[in-house]
C-alpha cells in the first residue's frame, strides 16, 4: 500500500476503497439463512426482549419451513464524499416477493483506510414505519481489502459478521453469529 508522508494510505489502494469501491459497488443477489443455535441461551439472554424473541421465532420457523430467503444488495460508491469516502448499501431479504427485512446502510470510511462507521436504518416486516430503528456500529476491513468484520447490535444481542470476497471478486460469503444464533449470506454480483 502506498502511504502519504503522514503515514495514511492513499485513497486508491486503501483496503476500504478496494472492498467498497473496487469490489463491492454494484448489484448483488444471493441467499440468506438464519437458525437459532441455542434456544436455551436465547431464553437466558435478558437483552433480547419480547418483540425480538417473536421476530427470532418467526425467522427461524420461516426458514425451517420454506428454506433460505432471497438476498438483494445494491452498493453505490461515493469515493470523494466525507473525509475518506462513503458507500451506501440497500439490503433486502425477501421470501416469495415479500420483504422480510430491509436495511439501508451508509459506510463512512476512516482515513486509516481500514476503519468504518456504519450508519444503519433497519425495518423488519414488509410494512414501512413498523419495527424500524436507526443505529450505528463499527466495522473493519482486512488489510487485503477482500474481507471485513462488523460488530453490530441485532435482535437485542451483539453480533459479529465476517465477510470474505471470493477469488473471482464476483462473490461474497458472510457469516453472522451471536451467542444463540447464526445467519449466513452468499451473494454474486449481477451488475
Amino acid at each position: 500500500m502506498t502511504n502519504h508522508v503522514d503515514g495514511s494510505p492513499s485513497r486508491s489502494d486503501a483496503p476500504s476503497h478496494v472492498y467498497y469501491f473496487d469490489v463491492g459497488t454494484g448489484d448483488w443477489q444471493g441467499l440468506f439463512t438464519f437458525r437459532v443455535t441455542s434456544w436455551r441461551r436465547l431464553r437466558q439472554d435478558r437483552g433480547v426482549g419480547l418483540l425480538n424473541r417473536v421476530l427470532v421465532v418467526a425467522m427461524d420457523l420461516t426458514q425451517r419451513l420454506t428454506g433460505p430467503s432471497r438476498l438483494d444488495s445494491t452498493i453505490v460508491a461515493s469515493p470523494s464524499a466525507g473525509a475518506f469516502g462513503v458507500a451506501d448499501n440497500v439490503v433486502r431479504v425477501s421470501k416469495f416477493g415479500v420483504t422480510l427485512y430491509l436495511l439501508k446502510e451508509r459506510y463512512v470510511l476512516a482515513p486509516d483506510g481500514r476503519g468504518v462507521t456504519v450508519e444503519a436504518n433497519e425495518q423488519f416486516s414488509p410494512v414501512p414505519a413498523i419495527l424500524t430503528r436507526k443505529f450505528t456500529y463499527p466495522a473493519e476491513i482486512r488489510p487485503s481489502g477482500l474481507g471485513s468484520t462488523y460488530h453490530m447490535p441485532l435482535l437485542g444481542s451483539p453480533w459479529t459478521a465476517t465477510y470474505e470476497v471470493g477469488a473471482d471478486r464476483q462473490s461474497l460469503a458472510g457469516e453472522l453469529v451471536c451467542d444463540w444464533a447464526k445467519a449466513t449470506e452468499s451473494a454474486r454480483r449481477i451488475s
